[in-house]
Order: structure tokens, then sequence, then C-alpha cells
């Protein structure tokens, strides 16, 4: 079986990237979004799982570095936080064509053939 082609998997952070980020509210945040693991305000703040996966995953990060199950990894990470925040109408997302529904699809598709 030939090597999976990684750049399937690293264009799909460019529609969850943006997500994360419009989710967070960082006026208040002492780090600026900046995960700091020995930080407090850190550890209990309730915005900590979408601090660490930008701070994994940002566009600042070489995903091209990160192994194909790190990626998949790190997209599945982004398909739960995308999926928590739909809408109760997503329920039959098979037959939404919303941006995040589409984006959803396609991770399932591209994870299913690696």
């Amino acid at each position: 079986m030939p090597e999976p082609d990684k750049r399937e998997l690293i264009a799909l952070f460019e529609y969850a990237r943006p997500r994360v980020i419009q989710s967070m509210e960082l006026r208040h945040c002492p780090h600026s979004g900046f995960y700091n693991a020995v930080d407090e305000q850190c550890i209990f703040c309730h915005q900590g799982m979408e601090c660490i996966w930008m701070n994994r995953n940002d566009s600042l990060v070489a995903l091209e570095e990160k192994s194909v199950e790190e990626l998949k990894q790190q997209l599945l990470i982004a398909v739960d936080f995308v999926d928590a925040n739909l809408t109760p109408h997503h329920l039959s997302r098979r037959k939404c064509e919303c941006d995040n529904c589409t984006w959803l699809r396609k991770v399932e598709e591209t994870l299913a053939k690696f």
C-alpha cells in the first residue's frame, strides 16, 4: 500500500483552525491563547483544550513534520470540536450542506482513505 499523501490531511486543518480560534474568547487570556502548562489559569480554563489544540496545530506549526497518525489524531479532535458546536438542526447532517457539515463529511472521507 502506498504511503498516504499528508497534504490531503494538512489541507483539512485550514477549515478547522479558524473555527477553533473564532470560538475562543481571548480578551481576558493572560497568554493571548498560548497555552502554558504550568499556569493554574490555563490548567483550569474552560478553553484549555482549544488552546492546546491551537498551539499544536496553528499556522506557525510545521504540520508537514508530523506523522500521518498524529495528523489523523489532531483532525479527530477538530472533528469533535466542530461536531460539538453544531446546533440541533444538524442532527441529519448527511443532508445538510452547511460549511461545517460539508467539512465533517470531507474529513470522514479523507480519513477513510488512510
